[in-house]
């Protein structure tokens, strides 16, 4: 048994200090997920920590037995409540994201400003569903199968539409840059 299941196994009895493990280990990636989809860090913050919260509250009926990540138990609670935050507030931009806070494979690719602002540019036209997937995917490197789960799609749909959206957004970058 690893270490993250046993403090799983200690958060689900009730051991606070079990679940400030998990808190600590998931805040930055839960935050930095929170940030990109609202453009906004207060409000990334709030959503951060509802997602704590909500995950504390439904950790007993989380199981780890029926195959469960809860990487992406905690992704699937953040993401319906960004959606939740951007059906009240619709005025979001990519402009206001000032950080790009992204895995380091894709900022070394990225060699220029230019190529990070089309980058930007490129994934702010793609819908909220096809933006989630490449964040998952290619910033907080989570699995297919997560992503599957936090999305809502089939594993094989999703490898599918993960390679139309890369298509799509090369289009992009490449019309941006013409």
């Amino acid at each position: 048994m690893d270490d993250l299941t046993q403090l799983i196994i200690l958060a689900q009895e009730g051991d606070r200090d079990a679940y400030g493990k998990i808190y600590s280990q998931f805040y930055q990636r839960i935050y930095r997920y929170c940030q990109f989809n609202t453009y906004d860090a207060v409000i990334a913050q709030d959503i951060c920590q509802e997602t704590f919260v909500r995950a504390w509250k439904a950790l007993p009926g989380f199981s780890i037995k029926k195959g469960g990540s809860l990487q992406a138990f905690l992704f699937r609670i953040a993401r319906n409540l960004i959606i939740d935050a951007s059906r009240k507030k619709k005025n979001a931009s990519l402009e206001n994201y000032q950080n790009l806070a992204s895995s380091e494979d894709l900022a070394e690719n990225l060699d220029r400003k230019d190529e990070n602002k089309r980058l930007k540019k490129a994934i702010s036209i793609l819908s909220e569903k096809e933006r989630q997937i490449i964040v998952l995917h290619y910033f907080e490197e989570l699995s297919g199968a997560e992503i599957a789960k936090v999305v809502g799609i089939r594993e094989g749909a999703l490898r599918v539409r993960t390679h139309r959206i890369i298509k799509k957004l090369k289009d992009l970058m490449e019309e941006d840059h013409a």
